[in-house]
């Protein structure tokens, strides 16, 4: 299985990243209908970022979803948050190497996309132990707030320091994994 990784560049790779988040809105909750989900995509993708991720060239199989804030928490090309919105893998294809990889190049992208970016944040919901556990590995809590499905922890890392705990090196980005 070849699982590659893509920044969304054309009209075509976002109309696919566009058909798969349809497709896959209930991941988030039962509730996220259709219309809910169309709104969402039409509010963020003007000043977002927008990773693929690909069995091949021809199969999504999930994406990943950032942008860069100021310190006001508002979008910001050049703003030193990279804030994680959402990341997706179908259930066939998750695992620990395939997020490895996969934050990995996530990591390359802010740095490669915005010089200035310093920190990383997402969230995670407060019941899922899993999440909880593993973000706490490299991440600390930094807040709370209500999200569309619940109460999040809100975490935050040096950008520094989460590509010091990837184990990461200078590299070309080639985005694949075999």
């Amino acid at each position: 299985m070849l699982v590659q990784f893509r920044s969304c560049n054309s009209d075509l790779d976002y109309a696919r990243f566009t058909l798969f988040f349809l497709q896959n809105r209930h991941a988030f909750s039962p509730s996220f209908s259709l219309a809910d989900s169309l709104i969402h995509l039409l509010g963020f993708l003007s000043d977002s970022q927008v990773i693929l991720i690909e069995e091949g060239s021809t199969k999504v199989i999930g994406w990943g979803h950032y942008q860069f804030m100021n310190a006001e928490r508002e979008a910001a090309p050049d703003g030193e948050t990279a804030f994680i919105h959402s990341v997706f893998v179908s259930l066939d294809y998750r695992s620990s190497r395939v997020f490895l990889r996969g934050f990995r190049y996530l990591a390359e992208q802010i740095q490669a996309v915005n010089h200035q970016a310093r920190y990383v944040e997402f969230c995670a919901r407060c019941e899922d132990d899993y999440l909880n556990r593993l973000y706490s590995k490299f991440a600390q809590v930094v807040g709370e707030q209500e999200g569309h499905f619940g109460q999040e922890n809100i975490y935050r890392v040096e950008l520094s320091r989460l590509v010091a705990y990837l184990g990461m090196t200078k590299q070309p980005i080639d985005g694949k994994e075999t």
